[in-house]
């Protein structure tokens, strides 16, 4: 694949990085993954913003928006992938990838993990951190599609890569940015477009949830179609009416 490396287009093994490098050592980098859709980065100014956010205590300095996404569509057209999965990762270097897009699958088989919490104090809170080793060991010991988690407090807080909401009785909730969970892109679209009420409630509240849904920006909204083992019924009317408003 051709990858974008501090500017410059190249294959992807061809760059070369310092040994010493803080985000290789530490992980103290930041990154973004963006859905190009007909060439289109979806909601680039959003996710622009947030990696702004991120950077500001992790990383030396933020190239310009306008930087940034012209060097997308260079990387996206090198690779002619016009519907693809582009990673910008930022630290002391500047790393932009992109992938085909993965099928579009709107259901998965998810996990509860009660024992590992998100820390809602921790200095990362809202921080898309290049430092995911936590999330990955959590999934990869389930074997699901995502786990959801809660907080050291025992709220519902998030998945290891995705937001979560839960319907009841007809209604939509999310767990608020207090419980430490994830800004999320597309969490932010679903609330933007639907009557969505956010709060704190038990991570026990999803066994009496009626369908419990997940957010991210690469598979927009998936139902939850297992969870812990236990079949959910099939997404609803509902879920593919709010799923239909994020384009």
């Amino acid at each position: 694949m051709i990858v974008s490396w501090n500017g410059g287009l190249v294959e992807e093994g061809e760059i070369s990085i310092s040994a010493f490098d803080p985000m290789l050592l530490r992980g103290q980098g930041v990154f973004e993954t963006v859905r190009v859709v007909d060439g289109e980065p979806r909601f680039w100014g959003e996710h622009f913003e947030r990696l702004s956010r991120s950077g500001d205590s992790l990383i030396p300095e933020m190239p310009k928006r306008e930087v940034l996404e012209s060097q997308i569509q260079e990387v996206v057209e090198a690779n002619e992938l016009k519907n693809s999965r582009v990673r910008v990762t930022l630290g002391t270097n500047l790393l932009i990838t992109a992938e085909p897009l993965e099928d579009d699958i709107p259901i998965v088989n998810v996990a509860i993990a009660d024992h590992w919490p998100v820390n809602e104090r921790s200095p990362l809170v809202g921080i898309k951190c290049t430092s995911y080793a936590e999330n990955m060991r959590i999934l990869r010991q389930f074997g699901t599609g995502e786990v959801i988690r809660s907080n050291t407090r025992g709220e519902l807080c998030e998945g290891c890569i995705s937001n979560v909401f839960f319907v009841k009785e007809g209604r939509i909730y999310t767990p608020s940015l207090e419980t430490g969970c994830l800004p999320g892109v597309m969490r932010s679209q679903v609330i933007r477009r639907n009557r969505v009420e956010e709060g704190k409630w038990p991570l026990e509240i999803l066994l009496e949830a009626d369908e419990i849904w997940l957010s991210n920006a690469i598979r927009r909204l998936r139902c939850v179609s297992i969870l812990d083992g236990k079949e959910m019924p099939p997404p609803s009317d509902f879920f593919w009416e709010v799923r239909h408003k994020i384009p």
